[in-house]
């Protein structure tokens, strides 16, 4: 597991010797331990209380829909480094399980598995400096400051939304205009400006109480503009 992920303690990735990551990873999150939660020994076998039928080891990406039928669980899959999702479920389950996909670099159809146990602390750096927890979409990923508002979206959002959010990774989260080569001459230019006074408005007294009120007015006095 990448040392940037492991610092931040937001994923259980269970050590194992077997080709089953993605296995251990939802029995790490279907059948929580108290401790030792990167153990074999901390949980049940995988093998007694996972349906596993017709489906190889190591399990791809491909196999993730297969998996959900066979055990009637949702599952949202996460990409290391951009942090962004891999697919959509068409149901949020009872029982939902948010795990990591982190790519191998010597080959492009494999990668490590892992659970998800915290996803606010995983990627809320992504976006925020602020240490505030955020509320995400376990399907789109968006985000939102309080839970009331997320259970808002989470209402419409299986219904209308077919799109995820592509979160920006460390490297590549500023956006920027390169193509310079495209842009086309304007034939002129107007630069304009206004000079304003500030006149002093006079209190309502009818909206006294009220929490905001127009205290002050822009007057124009001069327009100027170049060509």
């Amino acid at each position: 597991m990448p040392w940037e992920i492991t610092t931040k303690r937001a994923v259980i990735s269970v050590r194992t010797t077997e080709n089953a990551c993605f296995a251990w990873s939802m029995v790490a999150a279907l059948y929580l331990a108290e401790k030792y939660m990167d153990r074999e020994s901390s949980y049940p076998h995988y093998t007694t209380v996972l349906n596993l039928a017709n489906i190889e080891s190591p399990v791809t990406l491909k196999d993730i829909s297969k998996f959900e039928r066979l055990n009637a669980v949702s599952t949202t899959c996460i990409k290391n480094k951009q942090v962004l999702s891999l697919r959509l479920i068409n149901e949020k389950k009872e029982k939902h399980v948010n795990v990591l996909y982190v790519q191998d670099p010597r080959n492009d159809g494999i990668g490590h598995f892992a659970w998800i146990k915290n996803l606010s602390r995983l990627v809320s750096s992504q976006i925020s400096r602020k240490k505030n927890k955020k509320f995400f979409c376990d399907r789109c990923l968006h985000y939102f400051n309080t839970n009331e508002k997320l259970q808002s979206h989470v209402m419409d959002c299986e219904k209308m939304n077919d799109s995820a959010i592509r979160l920006p990774s460390v490297v590549d989260k500023w956006l920027e205009f390169e193509d310079h080569c495209n842009k086309q001459s304007a034939p002129f230019i107007v630069y304009a400006d206004l000079g304003c006074v500030l006149r002093k408005m006079e209190l309502d007294r009818k909206n006294a109480s009220s929490s905001s009120y127009t205290y002050q007015q822009h007057e124009i006095f001069s327009i100027g503009y170049y060509v």
